[in-house]
């Protein structure tokens, strides 16, 4: 009985530590991401982004993404991965009046993702 009630506690604390962390590495995976679309979102607006700035918000997409793998979905990933990719295309062209809608949909995603993710009366239920 002992035995069991510390197994019990052992598994709810293991959880509990493996949520915590899910939460806040997701947050700031994202929080990151935000700061870099946000930057180049502005540079897009005064028209001053390249296709090196581009590729530079993608490099920090992708090793900021390896570990996400573990925690979110395979579609929300590919969806991110695509936006960007086409949001690299505009760049390419210059093209700035079809690229800020597509960093306005990142900026949008990597704020809706952690929200849910994050410990709310409406994610519980």
């Amino acid at each position: 009985m002992v035995k069991t009630l510390i197994s019990i506690f052992i598994t709810l604390g293991l959880l509990v530590g493996i949520s915590a962390y899910e939460l806040y590495h997701v947050k700031e995976t994202f929080a990151i991401f935000h700061e870099a679309l946000e930057s180049l979102y502005y540079k897009t607006e005064n028209e001053r982004a390249s296709h090196e700035d581009g590729k530079i918000v993608r490099k920090i997409w992708v090793r900021e993404k390896r570990d996400l793998h573990i925690w979110i979905p395979h579609t929300i990933i590919e969806n991110i991965d695509y936006q960007l990719n086409e949001l690299l295309g505009y760049l390419y062209e210059y093209d700035y009046q079809d690229a800020l809608p597509k960093i306005e949909i990142l900026l949008e995603i990597s704020e809706f993702i952690p929200q849910t993710y994050s410990l709310s009366l409406e994610n519980i239920l």
